[in-house]
């Protein structure tokens, strides 16, 4: 027969065994949390190197912009016809980082426009040659 003290001990002994976690459920949520810094840490990576890629793209415009102006302003008051055909290679330096830039002037239809194309690219990256940050075409006249 069953006294109070043994259903008192019962009882206290159900209420002991739920206060806490058991190990697996610990366990659970210690692995979805990794998951979760596991993808968190890869997407801000990305993020990262998207940001670092951008800045340096709105630089070499900033470059291939200048490398135009300076072309307009060396073909003030000459006329298209005796602006000769260029294809050249020049370096500067914007922002801290060395630029290479491609600089391509060459003659249209008409004969008095020329068509001036710039590519930009990092000078210090020599992963591929036909990689540019920025690409500007314009045309000059007289």
């Amino acid at each position: 027969m069953l006294t109070g003290r043994s259903i008192l001990s019962k009882t206290k002994t159900r209420q002991t065994r739920q206060l806490g976690f058991t190990l697996v459920e610990v366990l659970v949520a210690l692995a979805i949390f990794a998951l979760c810094a596991i993808v968190l840490s890869a997407q801000s990576t990305t993020t990262l190197a998207n940001r670092q890629r951008l800045i340096e793209q709105q630089i070499a415009l900033w470059v291939a912009k200048d490398t135009l102006v300076e072309q307009r302003i060396s073909a003030t008051g000459r006329s298209a016809k005796n602006i000769a055909p260029v294809k050249g290679q020049q370096h500067k330096k914007q922002a801290g980082l060395e630029w290479r830039i491609d600089l391509t002037v060459e003659p249209t239809s008409n004969g008095q426009l020329k068509k001036v194309r710039v590519q930009v690219s990092r000078a210090d990256k020599r992963n591929r040659q036909d990689h540019h940050a920025a690409q500007l075409t314009t045309f000059l006249e007289q």
